[in-house]
């Protein structure tokens, strides 16, 4: 022996790259970067819905609570509102800002027929509207001496 590692073929000399032992390598975890979001808006995304019972008057008020100190923009509203059958309904959405601003949108409300003796009116609206502090609806009826039921979902994001 020649003191040359042998390659166990044979009894040929292994070659010489072959030979040399492979040095450990510490790995160390590749640093990823930060997931962003597919959507910018999702990582301030806003969502808040109110289920009431709309007791015996011309108009409820629903209040929501928007963040303090930012600016809400409202991107969707949708709303079921249910009032005893051949009654009507009607929705507004107020905002108002810090400096006195006020924003008043009517909302479409679509009849869908009466279940268990309810008229079921709902809205569905793609919307952009903003506020920094004041955000409710309103639920305007024809009769101020019945109940009913209103829920009403906001989403969007701060900004």
């Amino acid at each position: 022996m020649n003191g040359r590692p042998r390659s166990r073929r044979g009894g040929r000399a292994a070659p010489a790259h072959r030979a040399v032992q492979k040095a450990r390598i510490a790995k160390t975890p590749a640093r990823k970067p930060k997931p962003e979001p597919c959507d910018p808006c999702a990582s301030e995304a806003y969502l808040e819905w109110r289920d009431v019972q709309l007791v015996p008057s011309f108009n409820v008020e629903i209040a929501f609570n928007p963040p303090q100190g930012q600016r809400l923009v409202v991107e969707f509203v949708t709303a079921t509102v249910e009032v005893p059958a051949g009654e009507s309904a009607r929705l507004r959405m107020f905002t108002g800002f810090s400096n006195g601003q006020a924003g008043n949108f009517d909302l479409a409300l679509t009849a869908q027929g009466v279940v268990n003796a309810q008229s079921v009116y709902v809205a569905t609206h793609s919307v952009r509207a903003y506020t920094d502090g004041f955000l409710a609806f309103n639920v305007n009826r024809d009769n101020p001496n019945t109940t009913g039921t209103a829920l009403i979902c906001v989403s969007g994001h701060e900004s």
